[in-house]
């Protein structure tokens, strides 16, 4: 998020040009904000069960989350 967010800001400070239609510009960092909180949230949701890592077996401290954001 917070390279999306310097990239945006960049581009609208130093190349104003680029960012003809200004509403697109927004919508996109809209999206880029909340697809951010929905991640947050997730990780904070998912807690000791979250991780970058694909497992393939089944650990005993990690369990199925069914309420929050996974509900």
């Amino acid at each position: 998020m917070s390279f999306a967010m310097l990239e945006h800001l960049t581009e609208a400070l130093l190349f104003p040009e680029l960012k003809e239609y200004w509403f697109v510009s927004y919508v996109g960092l809209v999206m880029v904000i909340i697809g951010e909180v929905i991640r947050k949230l997730a990780v904070v949701t998912a807690g000791r069960s979250f991780t970058h890592v694909i497992r393939i077996h089944y650990e005993d401290q990690h369990k199925l989350i069914t309420h929050g954001v996974y509900r």
